[in-house]
């Protein structure tokens, strides 16, 4: 414990000293996730399994707008409650494990419009909220359960830092899986990190489970273009045949009440292509958004990767876990 702590000091230190330099504000003092504030959810304990869930991009605000931080002031109750929809969306579709879910001072989403080193910098700031937050979920609320870890975006982003920086050998073994949907893994990081983002690519293995969705491999987000790792969420393998879409088991849509999921079926099939899921019979318009067409071109599925193959990725928590189990 004590060399995630430290590991977690250096970052904060390293963060400061970058945002100093760049005469951005800084973000200081330890988020103290004992107090229920900047938590979502923590969890009802009644399941099995948990899942320790990371939330995507919400913040839209600009740098100037946001006190020339490029991180979320999570103190404000608005800036939690920006994250709550989704938040919520996922506590639903994962309603079979207790739910465990934290704020963090998030980045905006102007930091990844800025230079590689930047950003990453940035990132590991932000991944401090996190492996703090997930340290005393181990602590205080695991109780030795198997636990998913979860995101989409900056959310797996996060759960990268978090695997490559601050989880202990013991607490590894306790995960089932780590899905980071949406984000990339480089073939630097996983020279330097073979063990902690060791990729699954099958459907029942420990490991990172990675894809990101289009209509077309020439849509793929450029921030992600090295990305070296890539599943198909219909087989569950890297296997780069086309597969029909009668494998679909499912697009996970909220009820008009809020209260439960709704899946469709059948919706496209899809073949890898470059480490990257396409889906052959999906109509890009159904997510594009002009104003950001620079970072996710027509025909990229970025802001639908979470729950396209929703279906998909809780029958396959299913299926990890009691191979787990066994």
């Amino acid at each position: 414990m004590k060399t995630i702590r430290n590991t977690a000091l250096t970052l904060v230190l390293l963060g400061l000293i970058c945002l100093s330099c760049n005469e951005n504000k800084p973000v200081s003092n330890a988020v103290d996730y004992a107090d229920t504030t900047y938590w979502y959810s923590y969890g009802d304990q009644s399941h099995a399994a948990d899942v320790f869930y990371i939330y995507p991009t919400v913040a839209m605000i600009s740098y100037e707008e946001n006190g020339n931080s490029w991180f979320v002031d999570i103190t404000q109750a608005e800036a939690r409650e920006e994250a709550n929809e989704n938040q919520l969306f996922n506590k639903l579709l994962y309603s079979d494990y207790n739910f465990y879910a934290p704020y963090y001072r998030q980045m905006i989403f102007g930091a990844y419009l800025q230079p590689m080193d930047s950003l990453n910098h940035y990132a590991e700031i932000a991944a401090v909220d996190v492996i703090d937050a997930f340290q005393y979920y181990m602590e205080h609320f695991n109780n030795g359960r198997p636990f998913f870890l979860m995101g989409h975006s900056q959310g797996s982003q996060m759960i990268i830092e978090l695997l490559k920086h601050g989880m202990t050998e013991e607490q590894r073994q306790q995960m089932v899986a780590a899905y980071c949907i949406g984000y990339f893994i480089t073939e630097e990081d996983l020279q330097k990190y073979p063990e902690a983002l060791k990729p699954a690519l099958d459907s029942v293995s420990q490991g990172v489970i990675i894809f990101n969705s289009m209509t077309d491999v020439k849509a793929a987000v450029p921030l992600f273009e090295e990305g070296v790792v890539g599943i198909n969420p219909l087989t569950w393998t890297d296997d780069t045949l086309q597969v029909d879409k009668s494998m679909h088991l499912g697009m996970a849509k909220v009820n008009d009440d809020w209260d439960s999921i709704i899946f469709v079926p059948h919706v496209t099939g899809g073949h890898l292509e470059n480490h990257n899921m396409i889906c052959t019979d999906v109509d890009p318009g159904m997510v594009y958004i002009e104003s950001l067409k620079d970072a996710f071109p027509y025909g990229n599925l970025h802001i639908a990767d979470s729950w396209l193959f929703g279906g998909n990725v809780v029958e396959n928590m299913r299926c990890r876990l009691r191979h787990y189990k066994n």
